[in-house]
């Protein structure tokens, strides 16, 4: 229920940003949350390869952290070309405005709390806390994305080699089995010379 609760709360704090902004200035923001968002997916794994080396005590922060540092300064970045290549806001007929504003607004905000789900998949929390499935009340918003990023960065522009979002295809389990590791850890800074992280083992039947 917390997890839906964010989620929402993510949705409708970004639908009502944009909703005023208008038609246009929604598309804008769209093309923009889209190109920082898998732009992000596509090239975590590379920076986490590149920083991993320098602190591997913290590698179960280091997923969580690279992707939303791409995805903010891509989007910063994005946000600061278009503001400059688009002075001029586009005025579209009311109706149109009327209709589309909203409805762009609501798009860009499905699609960065698609995005925020998908990342929580990697956050060093508990893995009861994230649900492997029907999260947002079963509409799964992460699967979503994590279907539409990898589709995205299987070829160019934004797929290449070293440059691939879950390319084995097992990204949920993957970062639950994570989770799983890191509550059994002490705290979230590890010993990098540690033995891999064994199973609990089973209580024998009384």
């Amino acid at each position: 229920m917390i997890i839906a609760l964010v989620l929402l709360a993510v949705f409708v704090v970004v639908t009502a940003a944009l909703v005023q902004e208008g038609l246009w200035s929604g598309l804008v923001m769209l093309v923009n949350v889209l190109f920082a968002a898998t732009l992000a997916s596509a090239a975590s794994g590379w920076l986490v390869s590149l920083v991993k080396p320098l602190v591997p005590s913290y590698e179960y922060l280091l997923d969580f952290l690279a992707i939303w540092a791409i995805f903010c300064v891509a989007l910063l970045g994005a946000r600061e070309i278009t503001d400059r290549i688009a002075r001029t806001k586009v005025r579209l007929r009311r109706p149109v405005e009327l209709f589309g504003g909203p409805l762009v607004a609501a798009l860009v905000g499905w699609t960065m709390m698609a995005f925020t789900a998908a990342t929580l998949h990697m956050a060093p929390v508990p893995r009861s806390l994230i649900p492997a499935k029907g999260m947002l009340f079963g509409l799964s918003p992460d699967r979503g994305w994590i279907a539409w990023a990898r589709g995205a960065t299987a070829r160019p522009p934004f797929g290449s080699a070293g440059f691939r979002f879950d390319p084995t295809g097992d990204f949920i389990d993957r970062y639950a089995e994570q989770r799983d590791e890191l509550e059994r850890e002490e705290g979230l800074r590890v010993d990098p010379q540690r033995p891999a992280a064994q199973p609990a083992p089973e209580e024998a039947p009384k």
